[in-house]
């Protein structure tokens, strides 16, 4: 049994360690885009790294994206909190790296962040900015599952690599596979 930060109870179904490590071990083969989330409330921003942002759906437009329970980031996602997803581009590994652990530092303006005059931060070099507001999360056994819908989006420079994440470490693409690109 689990007790949410909610106050929700989930029941859990014991999973054997060896499974448990397996199951870990397949994840570190998936490759995934990096991106930043950063919820903007009255204290400050607080922000993680994160590869588990998805697209949701279209119109409207919605993304999703999951959190530790524990974590700073889960316990400000309230309903209708402003949040940021910024995806990053291959040139802003330090910045992964300052929100994978966040600390001083992790919002410098030598990183490209930037404040709005509205109070929400701007990153210079993203590879896109998505700005909108928490409509919903669902506990997921020790995480938080976050949908937020979107009523802005910034696309940056569209030949700029993105960051990614395989094995434990971060990658930059080589050049695409095929000769054409929609953009």
């Amino acid at each position: 049994m689990h007790v949410t930060s909610y106050g929700r109870v989930m029941h859990r179904p014991a999973i054997a360690p060896a499974q448990a490590e397996l199951f870990k071990r397949a994840f570190r083969r998936h490759a995934a885009g990096v991106c930043v989330v950063v919820v903007h409330d009255e204290a400050g921003p607080v922000g993680a790294t994160m590869t588990s942002v998805a697209s949701v759906s279209a119109d409207p437009a919605i993304v999703s994206f999951s959190a530790a329970s524990s974590s700073r980031l889960a316990l400000a996602l309230a309903d209708g909190a402003r949040v940021g997803v910024y995806v990053l581009s291959a040139a802003q590994r330090p910045v992964a790296t300052a929100l994978a652990r966040p600390g001083p530092g992790a919002f410098d303006a030598a990183l490209g962040w930037d404040v709005l005059p509205d109070g929400r931060l701007a990153l210079t070099g993203a590879a896109s900015q998505l700005h909108g507001r928490v409509t919903n999360r669902v506990p997921a056994g020790a995480s938080v599952l976050a949908l937020m819908q979107v009523d802005e989006v910034v696309v940056g420079d569209p030949d700029v690599r993105p960051l990614v994440h395989h094995d434990r470490d971060y990658w930059e693409l080589a050049q695409p596979a095929t000769a054409s690109r929609l953009r």
